[in-house]
């Protein structure tokens, strides 16, 4: 006969108080993934143009740090000249309203963006920004006419043979990191905090920034199909001037991009 469970001090078994040897418990993974949102990173963009009225606005606003949008703003260093009927003129003192010399002869600046290089910060494409210096006479004699640096988004007008004969047009419009040789146009990246910027007038424009031929601020012919309905409405609120991506009107020249194979083109 088997002795009885030893009683505690309210008369119920000890083995009766015992856990269940398995308990029943609800597991992270039978209950479904919370879903999380990857939320872009943001930067503040600074904007001054000129209203319907001939009076100048400007506005900073935080829009995502994406490249389509970082773009727009960061062609041109401090100390940049830009040709205008008051003579050449720092791009940093540049206000909406001036007359700039194009290729196509005066046009009215309707619009100056600006934003902020962070030395070390990462952009959205994965890298620092970097920055191009490009020494006096690089491309020929008087250009530039002294050393100049461009921003990350700065595309120069190429006119060599060899365009020609591969697009069948008279020039096309290449990043400044393509010309990139170590020697006489330098990728350097930032040790300071320095501001870039971008100029964009009522249609598209080929100015000179210390005697280089450069593109004003055009978004592309694809920009309106790459971004999503919600993205092309913080966008275009950037540039107060439109109301949609296709009022920057057409290219004046074809365009290659970063990724593109220049080889014996520039």
């Amino acid at each position: 006969m088997n002795a009885p469970s030893p009683l505690n001090a309210n008369g119920r078994s000890k083995a009766a108080l015992k856990k269940p040897s398995k308990a029943w418990t609800v597991r992270s993974k039978n209950l479904p993934q919370r879903q999380v949102r990857s939320v872009p990173l943001t930067r503040r963009y600074e904007v001054s143009w000129l209203n319907d009225a001939g009076e100048i606005e400007d506005f900073v606003r935080v829009a995502p740090a994406l490249p389509i949008f970082e773009q727009a703003f960061s062609a041109f260093s401090h100390g940049a000249l830009i040709g205008t009927t008051e003579g050449p003129v720092a791009v940093e003192d540049l206000v909406p309203g001036m007359e700039i010399e194009t290729l196509s002869g005066l046009a009215t600046l309707r619009w100056v963006g600006a934003i902020t290089i962070v030395p070390g910060a990462t952009a959205a494409k994965g890298e620092p920004d970097h920055l191009y210096r490009v020494t006096a006479d690089a491309f020929g004699l008087g250009r530039p006419a002294s050393g100049i640096t461009f921003g990350p988004a700065a595309r120069l007008l190429n006119r060599t043979p060899a365009i020609r004969n591969a697009l069948g047009a008279e020039a096309a419009l290449a990043p400044v990191s393509t010309f990139a040789d170590g020697a006489t146009i330098v990728e350097i990246t930032p040790v300071s905090p320095i501001r870039v910027y971008h100029l964009a007038f009522d249609t598209h424009q080929i100015i000179k920034a210390n005697g280089i031929e450069v593109e004003s601020y055009h978004p592309g012919p694809d920009a309106h199909y790459s971004m999503s309905i919600e993205m092309r409405a913080m966008f275009v609120a950037l540039f107060p001037q439109i109301t949609a991506i296709h009022d920057f009107g057409r290219m004046l020249w074809p365009r290659f991009e970063a990724g593109d194979d220049l080889e014996g083109l520039v």
